[in-house]
């Protein structure tokens, strides 16, 4: 088609221009030329098909690293969520091991200090007896014979009392202080010594 309009105008022209030398090499070169031209049209859409073909083949190329670029970005992003999901399990994991160790340590802490005011408690009752003969702040000799209980130590304290108990101290109060003692275990003993102590 490109063909005939092109040879169309070659032929309009010259009609126009007339007749002569300068017409005839018209007439003779405007066929040569509307030949040429359809070449020259095809060596230009070759181009054009060739770059074509190479800027799909770029972008074809450009597109798959972009692929394997986002695939190896993905995979590095859940390796690292998996990472941080270890640590983070590890980290609870000990802060729960931490936990469960400080709660046993007060657990027994306050096990223990419990113990120890129930201990008073008793020691607190028990000495109470002893203020008939030893004074509320056992400041007298009982029966004016023992020795003043709140000038002697705490261990001094658990000597008598155990030698009471067993039978190996104390003069002639023994018997009394034997009965007094004889329902304390070391324990008891530890505690009312404390109280007497204070």
């Amino acid at each position: 088609m490109r063909k005939l309009t092109l040879l169309s105008v070659v032929v309009s022209t010259l009609l126009f221009v007339g007749c002569g030398n300068d017409t005839k090499e018209v007439a003779t070169s405007a066929p040569k030329k509307a030949t040429e031209a359809p070449a020259t049209e095809k060596s230009t859409v070759e181009k054009a098909t060739e770059a074509a073909t190479k800027a799909v083949e770029k972008t074809t190329e450009v597109a798959k690293k972009a692929v394997e670029s986002t695939k190896k970005a993905a995979e590095k992003t859940v390796e690292v969520a998996k990472e941080a999901k270890e640590a983070v399990a590890k980290k609870a994991a000990e802060v729960k091991e931490a936990v469960e160790e400080k709660a046993a340590e007060v657990k027994e802490a306050a096990t223990k200090k419990v113990a120890d005011a129930k201990e008073t408690a008793v020691a607190a009752v028990d000495t109470k007896a002893c203020a008939g003969c030893h004074g509320a702040n056992f400041e007298k000799k009982a029966m004016g014979k023992s020795k003043i209980v709140k000038d002697m130590s705490k261990d001094d304290i658990i000597k008598a009392l155990k030698g009471y108990k067993d039978g190996s101290y104390g003069g002639t109060m023994k018997g009394l202080m034997k009965g007094q003692v004889a329902s304390f275990d070391d324990a008891k003993i530890e505690a009312v010594a404390a109280q007497i102590a204070k």
